[in-house]
């Protein structure tokens, strides 16, 4: 059997579109799986809509948000499975995943998890589902954009196993907590997930762990749609980055030792104080960019209110012309009446 266990909040819409793709991927073998969903205190109808429209689904009903290591680890004791997939409510399973998943990790004992090929709707895989366990140099290339950069790097890229395109399957240090079986006795023997290592790098952690028991595998050949961190994009971007890199320092402090962590924060320091010279060269020259586009769309309307002011101008000559049929020797009024001019001002005749 296998176990597969959710946690969600405040993803209804999102949830509802993954327990029917569960419905549909284990359609050749319904007795052999089982759901377990843990809510964190959704205000959006979560838990009465999956209890109305998925009444197998087993549930957990926090009153609280507990978070996501804490909510996962309360589901272990239930799960009757030999296997257990963690899955995210945003994720989506193709008809077939789950057999070739626990195909995978069935027939070979020597492997502790396997891991599909995660991807967004408009892309063949997100390398952030094989990747690298962290490290100084793979946060440092991250933080300063260098693997962005230069993304075909094996060197600066080193993260994301530059040069592989993620075709073939393969054994990676870090699989993605969004969609990874494992064998759940060992990980009750590992305590499950770390409650002490916050959002964003819980599933490296356990990785780290179950990579002591055996290969993590990635299996090219196992699609697995996921739309992204659903939850998270309403929260403020300041604050997951913060806590990004509030987990990353105490990862390594965790595994690598304080001296370790402190290099860490000496390198986020740095990276920070070289952003801003280079931020406010960046503001500079946009604004000054925006400044001469401006100047240069005043000097435009400049120049088309003038030549709009003079064809003014000269249709109201040329009209005033065309009206004055004023014979020689008289002039006009203020008041429009023909008065005669002395002939000091008279015009003087046309010589023949």
């Amino acid at each position: 059997m296998v176990s597969i266990v959710i946690v969600s909040f405040n993803t209804v819409r999102e949830l509802v579109s993954c327990l029917e793709s569960i419905e549909r991927s284990a359609g050749s073998l319904p007795h052999e799986v089982e759901v377990i969903l843990v809510d964190n205190a959704s205000a959006d109808g979560t838990v009465e809509t999956v209890r109305a429209r998925f009444p197998a689904v087993r549930m957990i009903a926090n009153d609280v948000n507990v978070g996501f290591p804490k909510a996962n680890n309360q589901a272990l004791p239930l799960a009757r499975g030999e296997y257990v997939l963690f899955l995210n409510p945003d994720s989506e399973l193709a008809p077939g995943t789950l057999e070739r998943l626990v195909a995978a990790l069935r027939g070979f004992p020597e492997r502790a998890a396997v891991g599909p090929r995660v991807h967004k709707p408009n892309e063949f895989m997100s390398h952030n589902c094989a990747r690298r366990l962290p490290t100084l140099w793979t946060e440092f290339c991250d933080l300063s954009w260098l693997a962005r950069i230069f993304p075909r790097s094996r060197l600066l890229a080193w993260k994301y196993y530059a040069g592989w395109d993620g075709t073939t399957d393969g054994d990676v240090e870090c699989l993605l907590g969004a969609a990874m079986l494992c064998r759940t006795e060992q990980v009750r023997a590992l305590g499950g997930f770390d409650e002490s290592v916050p959002l964003y790098l819980d599933d490296m952690d356990l990785c780290r762990r179950l990579g002591d028991l055996g290969r993590l595998r990635y299996l090219s050949g196992v699609p697995l749609l996921h739309h992204y961190s659903v939850s998270a994009r309403k929260q403020p971007t300041a604050l997951m980055k913060r806590l990004g890199l509030q987990a990353t320092y105490q990862y390594f402090v965790k595994h690598r030792g304080r001296r370790y962590a402190r290099a860490y924060v000496v390198i986020v320091a740095s990276v920070g104080l070289a952003s801003f010279p280079l931020g406010f060269v960046r503001l500079l020259g946009g604004s000054l960019k925006k400044a001469r586009r401006r100047w240069d769309d005043l000097a435009r309307r400049r120049t088309s209110f003038a030549v709009w002011g003079q064809q003014i101008l000269r249709s109201r000559a040329c009209r005033a012309l065309a009206q004055d049929d004023t014979p020689r020797g008289f002039g006009r009024s203020r008041k429009g009446r023909v008065v005669s001019l002395p002939p000091s001002q008279k015009a003087a005749p046309l010589s023949s």
